[in-house]
């Protein structure tokens, strides 16, 4: 993949650079981003990573994450956003959501990136911002070490699925297999990333899968949970990461939907695929988008009525193949 040099140039540049990723980051977003980071540093630069909100206590593992800050730190004299092209969707505090210094977005999600980027990198066949980090820490001849292959890893492992999505190739492999030559250890990440749960979250998962529907007909399988749901268990929708696989993984699924209910007249939607049903676009005629294989949208409305809707856009396409 060729780094466009617009990017490169203004990395070059810059000394004091912020970088960012979309909220509630999964460990793409966070790993690309503490990547960056960390190999800015070793030019020299003084590199931040933010993240208005926090991120999900499963990527504390993740070398650096505790450095990882919620407001900004002056001087910044460049505005990174990595595995999002949305500002408005950017964990940034409210007044850096409109640029203040220059903006370059690297994502590998297929949307057009904000007209105030002056550089910008986005290339949806990559596995994983990961992927793009790699190529770009690599053109500007950063030195790679365990903490940042780590990051690297934890990015790719987490968009793949652990490598076994459709979006899983040899060059990705080819990637993850130099990344563990720098003493990356595969198996904590992937017991941290991908399996373990607090109990409080098992017994969440117990209930998502105790309610789940499977419409064998057209292969739609999805559940909901309710703020009652998370009240009752003691969790958050941190706690759901990856449990929308669980519904894929059932037997006749080829589409995969889960509804979480987080606050009065909000309710955020993941959507699997496990064909080659582009479920991005159903996602995207309720504002939100992805992959065509995973995507996720919210709706601002009562969770009957986002059930409702989404499942009623998701029928008529699954009917129709």
């Amino acid at each position: 993949m060729r780094v466009p040099s617009a990017l490169t140039e203004q990395l070059r540049r810059a000394k004091h650079i912020a970088v960012t990723a979309h909220a509630n980051p999964e460990g793409d977003a966070l790993g690309s981003a503490l990547a960056l980071a960390l190999g800015l540093q070793t030019l020299g630069k003084r590199a931040q990573v933010i993240f208005r909100h926090g991120f999900p206590h499963r990527y504390r593992a993740l070398p650096h994450a505790h450095q990882v800050r919620r407001n900004v730190a002056a001087p910044v004299d460049l505005l990174v956003v990595v595995d999002c092209a949305d500002l408005d969707r950017a964990d940034l505090p409210n007044r850096w959501k409109r640029p203040r210094v220059p903006l370059v977005v690297i994502d590998h999600h297929p949307k057009r990136p904000p007209a105030e980027a002056v550089a910008a990198w986005v290339e949806p066949q990559a596995a994983a911002t990961g992927e793009l980090i790699a190529a770009l820490l690599r053109t500007l001849k950063v030195p790679l070490n365990r903490d940042i292959a780590t990051c690297l890893y934890a990015a790719i492992l987490t968009d793949t699925g652990g490598f076994h999505f459709r979006n899983t190739n040899a060059r990705v492999l080819r990637l993850a297999a130099a990344l563990l030559g720098y003493g990356v250890d595969p198996q904590t990440l992937y017991d941290q990333l991908l399996e373990t749960r607090s109990l409080r979250a098992t017994r969440l998962l117990a209930r998502m899968l105790a309610q789940a529907r499977l419409e064998d007909k057209i292969g739609l399988c999805w559940a909901a949970l309710s703020r009652a749901d998370f009240r009752d268990t003691g969790t958050t929708d941190d706690d759901t990461e990856n449990f929308v696989n669980f519904l894929r993984a059932v037997d006749g699924t080829r589409v995969a939907v889960l509804f979480r209910e987080v606050a009065p007249d909000l309710v955020k939607v993941s959507l699997r695929a496990k064909d080659d049903t582009n479920v991005a676009a159903v996602a995207q005629q309720f504002g939100g988008g992805g992959h065509p294989a995973a995507a996720g949208c919210r709706l601002r409305c009562p969770l009957d009525c986002a059930v409702r809707q989404v499942l009623a856009a998701l029928r008529r396409v699954l009917a129709q193949r």
